[in-house]
């Protein structure tokens, strides 16, 4: 009975210190991964990201976990978005002035602090009504291939296209990086304005912003902004 006891209970330590070492290992390789990530970040972007960073107080450590969290480190990422498609084709036809279902203008009125995720409220926030007022004959002139192209985010820090409705250059400039992370600091730059923020450590209102639009957002990755700051960490040791 002693032996079944003591051998049970080397069973069981044995088990546990398997699975302790398996879930160190695992840790392990995701810390290794992270490392593999930012080293990516770094070599493909330090250089133009410091530059960039030269005339704003963003710090260079906050764009490479930007980046990091938002492409990967690959300058041709795109992503497509129907949702914001039909919008801009509703507003190309004549037919709206709203995203989705909210009224733009009222959006702050409307929703009070209710914390959105992007689907809803970031993209409602940038194509607001003074946006439609201004750019609905410019948008309207467009063909479906252009709208696709306004309703897809570009490269780095995966940009929308339709923040270039109203500037110089064309959707495509977003795949360049010297241009793509002057206008990613410009759109920061607005945040930081509209609430507010201290560039040099509002680090996770920040995230939250690019991904939410509010300061205080609901993040469509509930560990968004965890990343972003842990990336950040990880970039300072090696940058």
């Amino acid at each position: 009975m002693t032996r079944l006891g003591v051998a049970a209970a080397g069973e069981n330590k044995l088990g546990g210190s398997a699975l302790s070492s398996s879930a160190g290992s695992r840790a392990l390789d995701g810390r290794k991964g992270e490392d593999a990530l930012l080293a990516t970040v770094r070599e493909r972007c330090h250089v133009v990201m410091g530059k960039a960073c030269q005339y704003s107080s963003v710090p260079v450590g906050f764009l490479a976990a930007l980046v990091a969290n938002e492409s990967g480190g690959n300058a041709q990422a795109r992503r497509f978005e129907p949702a914001v498609y039909r919008h801009l084709k509703r507003l190309a036809e004549g037919h709206s002035s709203r995203y989705g279902g909210i009224s733009v203008l009222g959006l702050e009125r409307e929703l009070g602090d209710m914390l959105r995720p992007k689907a809803d409220a970031f993209h409602a926030v940038q194509m607001s009504e003074s946006f439609a007022t201004a750019n609905s004959p410019e948008i309207a002139a467009l063909h479906d291939e252009a709208l696709r192209e306004l309703a897809t985010s570009w490269g780095y820090t995966q940009i929308m296209g339709y923040h270039m409705v109203g500037r110089t250059g064309t959707v495509r400039d977003l795949l360049e990086p010297r241009f793509h992370f002057r206008l990613a600091l410009e759109l920061l730059a607005q945040f930081i304005e509209r609430y507010q923020l201290d560039p040099r450590c509002e680090f996770a209102e920040m995230f939250r912003c690019w991904n939410t639009g509010r300061p205080y957002g609901e993040t469509t990755d509930p560990r968004y902004v965890e990343k972003g700051l842990r990336r950040m960490e990880i970039y300072r040791a090696i940058e």
